[in-house]
């Protein structure tokens, strides 16, 4: 029962922790001037979920905090407070406060005793409403069973209650309507088993019961109607009044009590639509799929055709064997893919903290976010990316005088977003702030021995200076930045993860890092290609087309070398076997031109020998064992045994562009 309950637990700060983002963003576009009935209600609903759940987990933390917060809510969704932004500003620090005591709750740790106080005391004051109101101080205990209400004109309602047979599946409980009931006053409880069906017939995802109460209250009939206000349109309900009288304050007996149940009954344990499954057992189920494909290779590898006329049933059933193999490597990929949102939902009220440290007026827009990434990228990407938002307001975004005295307008704004180019995730963090002072990084650089004093460098280089270990441009030290730690390490982190990081600025308007990431670090789908006598991968989602006639439109551009055109445009031509240094084995009349996307939406000619064929491969590092190579985004093992290069066409580009201005520099 304990594990159950456990479960169970998990499962509703699991819920608690959506709620919050929730809440959060819709509290956000309220500060930010959105006004609609939809954006309070789904403000109100999530607070209202936050605070009925954890009732019943006994977080008595959560539940007064959360009661009081719904209470503002209310008041707004009723029209009786006017949204402004100082008090969604509030709302929001107060929606920090919860998630807070939401961890605090799922790691069984204790926050101050006043952690909470200042915030929904904050919130009360902006909105209007008395200290009496927002107090937290827990209601004094009461005995085991007993609910009193407070004497005075009571009225008795009678309610039926029929869910319909679908309300189950969109997650609500009928006995968590019970208790909120039970709350209101004085209840009694009957259950109508008469739409139960035969065993044999019951569907568990379907409701049966319905339920008969009679309630003495002095709340009033609103207070019963919004009991089943997220479940209106899947029951039928009806609430009548009985004639009211005046009673002394009675016992209202237990739900669970046999003298006020009709009938006991146990309810079906909830269908659990989701499973929380360590990543460990994860990675290694992608790895034996992983084998099990290379494995398979290999045996393909020995059929010959004499084997395949003795035996053409062996062909059938190994090629049935692949498909089933390709279809766990995608069902497997499936699962350890994961929204990049979850990373992107924890720095909104980073940027809020951060804009009340700097005293600097900061939003931050997010897109991109349902963009779908590897799990292990995520787990290690948070760090960094809350490291460069960190520059971002620290460095980059000015104070409101300077941007106001620059023609800006007064609130810098931070950019996150997220997309997917070919077989690449790109993620760019953004600001539209100072810009960077190359100069001046250039000083730092040379005063800390970190660049020679008459070193010559191109603008890109000067940029990347501040990826030098170190190197910082802040006058004075804070909590925010300025040790010169962060930006080395957010690089080499990167780099171990298979990516890259590129930083783009224009001084007085703002500055870009680029954070270039592959779609995973298990498998991917990949065209086989020689070039000499090595064999290469060349990713099959970054693939435009394939030219055998490439050599009848081949021209030169002066400073840029040779271009391909390709319908009307041009792109770069790039022979693999002089950027990685290899003789070619065929002559140039049979090679192959493989036009491929790369970084920014642009493309390139890569000019292999030929085409092998099209296999999904098992990427392996080569970072844990070696250092990057330029060019070269990770290895597998080919069906034959030998290892093959997984290519990065963007850093091939870059590569054949930088051998290009060499050869100019010498020329």
């Amino acid at each position: 029962m304990t594990n159950k309950f456990e479960r169970f637990k998990t499962m509703f700060l699991d819920e608690c922790d959506e709620h919050a983002r929730t809440l959060e963003h819709t509290l956000t576009a309220m500060q930010r001037g959105a006004r609609s009935q939809e954006l309070v209600d789904d403000a109100f609903r999530a607070i209202h979920s936050i605070k009925g759940g954890a009732g019943m987990f006994g977080f008595d933390r959560i539940v007064p905090f959360a009661h009081k917060f719904e209470t503002v809510l209310d008041h707004v969704r009723l029209g009786q407070i006017a949204i402004s932004e100082e008090l969604m500003a509030a709302a929001l620090r107060a929606t920090d406060c919860l998630s807070d005591l939401i961890l605090a709750a799922g790691s069984n740790t204790e926050l101050a005793a006043d952690y909470e106080k200042s915030s929904i005391r904050a919130l009360a004051r902006l909105a209007g409403l008395s200290a009496e109101l927002t107090s937290l101080e827990k209601p004094p205990p009461k005995a085991d069973g007993v609910k009193t209400v407070a004497p005075g004109l009571l009225e008795r309602f009678a309610i039926h209650f029929a869910p319909h047979t679908g309300l189950l599946k969109r997650a609500n409980e009928p006995l968590l309507l019970v208790r909120q009931l039970q709350e209101l006053g004085v209840l009694k409880v009957a259950v109508d088993l008469s739409k139960l069906p035969l065993l044999a017939d019951m569907q568990p995802n379907d409701a049966y019961f319905s339920w008969n109460f009679e309630l003495e209250t002095t709340r009033g009939e609103a207070a019963i109607r919004d009991v089943f206000q997220f479940v209106e349109g899947d029951c039928d309900l009806t609430v009548r009044l009985h004639t009211p009288e005046i009673v002394n304050p009675v016992a209202a007996p237990d739900v669970a009590d046999a003298s006020s149940v009709q009938h006991e009954f146990t309810m079906a344990e909830p269908i659990v639509s989701t499973i929380r499954v360590d990543v460990g057992r994860i990675d290694r189920l992608v790895n034996l799929a992983g084998e099990i494909a290379i494995s398979q290779a290999l045996v393909a590898q020995q059929i010959d055709q004499a084997l395949f006329n003795a035996n053409p049933r062996l062909f059938q059933e190994l090629s049935q064997l692949l498909i089933h193999t390709q279809n766990l490597q995608d069902s497997v990929m499936a699962i350890r893919a994961q929204p990049i949102g979850t990373i992107f939902d924890r720095m909104p009220r980073l940027v809020r903290e951060l804009s009340e440290q700097t005293n600097k007026r900061i939003i931050l827009r997010v897109s991109g976010e349902n963009t779908e990434i590897d799990k292990t990228m995520i787990e290690q990407l948070s760090d960094p990316i809350m490291h460069m938002i960190r520059n971002a307001a620290d460095h980059g975004i000015e104070t409101a005088e300077q941007r106001k005295s620059t023609g800006k307008p007064i609130d810098g704004v931070i950019t996150l977003s997220a997309e997917q180019r070919g077989s690449r995730i790109v993620i760019e963090i953004s600001d539209d702030g100072r810009g960077i002072d190359r100069e001046k990084v250039r000083q730092k650089a040379i005063a800390k021995n970190l660049l020679p004093r008459d070193a010559v460098l191109s603008t890109e280089d000067m940029d990347n200076l501040i990826f030098l270990p170190g190197l910082s441009t802040a006058e004075t030290v804070s909590n925010i930045s300025g040790r010169g730690v962060g930006m080395d390490v957010v690089r080499r982190n990167i780099l171990k993860l298979g990516g890259r990081v590129n930083l783009r600025s224009e001084p007085g308007k703002g500055s870009t890092v680029v954070l270039v990431l592959p779609l995973t670090l298990a498998v991917v789908e990949g065209m086989i290609v020689r070039s000499g006598v090595d064999s290469y991968v060349i990713p099959i989602a970054s693939i435009v087309e394939c030219r055998a006639d490439w050599q009848r439109n081949v021209g030169s551009v002066p400073g840029s070398g040779e271009v391909l055109k390709v319908r009307g445009g041009y792109v770069s031509l790039i022979h693999l076997s002089a950027v990685f240094k290899a003789p070619t084995a065929r002559g140039l009349e049979q090679s192959v031109a493989i036009i491929t996307e790369i970084e920014g939406g642009e493309q390139v000619a890569l000019v292999v020998d030929e085409i092998v064929g099209q296999q999904q491969v098992v990427i392996k590092s080569i970072t844990d064992n070696l250092e990057a190579v330029a060019g070269i985004a990770g290895a597998t093992i080919l069906g034959d045994g030998r290892v093959a290069f997984i290519l990065d066409a963007s850093e091939i580009a870059q590569l054949s562009a930088a051998n290009l201005q060499h050869r100019k520099q010498v020329a």
